[in-house]
């Protein structure tokens, strides 16, 4: 069995739900790959404090700056990856309506307090945005952002917000009961087991603490909402940001088989534990393109945004396709037509984002929460 056989730990329940929701499983496109090894999937085995020199994180990976203490994100860690993040970070407070979604129970999780300073973490920071916005928006809070790779911070921090460089997948028991508020955006394609992470983000929650997600579908969407499956260049429904996406699916499948589908599953992952006292979904489409008829200001905005994302997107994903051991020549064509299909809004295509909150309990005999409950 390989490596990454080893690492997935879907139940026989979870895959046959994968299978019927995940139409990206059920497509083979690495026909046009060569054959290459395996990369290896051995996590760093060290954790860093944020006094670590930056550039001693960082590695040159066909031309963009990527963390040097894990193989299993592979997107960059360098300045024009941060700034798409930044813009990621706009887009997404324009399209809930603030910094994060369930406020009653966030706002009631940092409320000041006598006995303890209110703390909150951000798991997967990347450029820093949404840790520093929170540390200006509660100042009597403690905030920390925790990533691979520092942030490219065009100022310093509030005083109140701190930044740790540190694996999510060595496990983040040293953290225990520690935070208010857990927040995990957009991680899932470098996390190897998402499940055992959610029971580490339990353990580290106080009572009454707060986890809130949001995981992007690689699988992409037509104006119908129905999903974009064709994979021949003549099929009318075909599109080159679903084909691009096809391979990135499987790249990340390779590196992070626990993690990448887990937008899917949160969901069920969180009802399968006893220690939430609520806990909720919800899904999120957002155009590419300001494309929809009769579109506000604001959808219009959001929507031309998100193009602007995913534009980029398809120079971050480079290195990555380029690892998994596509040729470069038909990396740099595949990304070009989507670039000119994305810029020219030759398709109606929408990204879907999966949404999930949980609350914790207060009873203080829940506070050990690595168990899920008996079926």
């Amino acid at each position: 069995m390989s490596d990454v056989e080893r690492k997935i730990d879907y139940t026989e329940e979870e895959e046959q739900y994968l299978d019927s929701h995940n139409e990206l499983r059920s497509v083979s496109i690495d026909s046009d790959r060569p054959s290459s090894p395996s990369p290896s999937l051995t996590p760093s085995t060290y954790t860093y404090s944020s006094s670590v020199d930056g550039q001693t994180l960082l590695r040159d990976i066909h031309g963009r700056a990527i963390n040097a203490t894990s193989e299993s994100y592979m997107l960059p860690a360098d300045k024009a990856e941060h700034d798409r993040l930044d813009l990621q970070h706009e887009l997404f407070k324009r399209k809930i309506g603030g910094l994060y979604f369930k406020t009653d129970a966030v706002r009631r999780a940092l409320a000041p307090k006598q006995d303890v300073q209110p703390t909150i973490i951000d798991i997967g920071t990347g450029a820093g945005t949404w840790a520093t916005d929170m540390a200006r928006h509660f100042p009597h809070v403690q905030v920390t952002g925790l990533d691979l790779a520092p942030a490219n911070l065009v100022s310093p921090p509030p005083p109140n917000c701190k930044f740790e460089c540190d694996d999510a997948n060595l496990g983040l028991g040293h953290y225990r009961n520690s935070f208010n508020v857990v927040h995990a955006r957009m991680i899932a394609t470098g996390i190897t087991g998402y499940r055992a992470l959610l029971s580490d983000i339990a353990n580290m929650l106080r009572p009454e603490g707060v986890y809130l997600s949001i995981e992007v579908d690689m699988q992409l969407y037509n104006e119908n909402f129905e999903a974009i499956t064709a994979t021949d260049e003549n099929d009318p429904s075909f599109t080159w940001l679903q084909k691009v996406m096809f391979r990135v699916y499987n790249a990340c499948k390779e590196r992070t088989p626990g993690g990448i589908d887990a937008g899917y599953l949160i969901p069920s992952w969180l009802k399968s534990m006893d220690c939430w006292k609520d806990f909720g979904d919800r899904k999120m489409y957002i155009p590419i393109g300001a494309w929809e008829p009769e579109m506000s200001d604001k959808q219009r905005q959001i929507a031309e945004m998100m193009m602007h994302d995913t534009i980029v997107f398809m120079n971050s994903v480079r290195p990555m396709l380029l690892a998994h051991g596509y040729f470069e020549e038909t990396v740099d064509q595949w990304l070009a037509k989507a670039i000119d299909e994305l810029k020219h809004v030759r398709k109606k295509q929408y990204w879907r984002f999966h949404c999930a909150w949980a609350v914790k309990k207060s009873d203080p005999s829940n506070q050990g929460v690595g168990a899920e409950t008996s079926t």
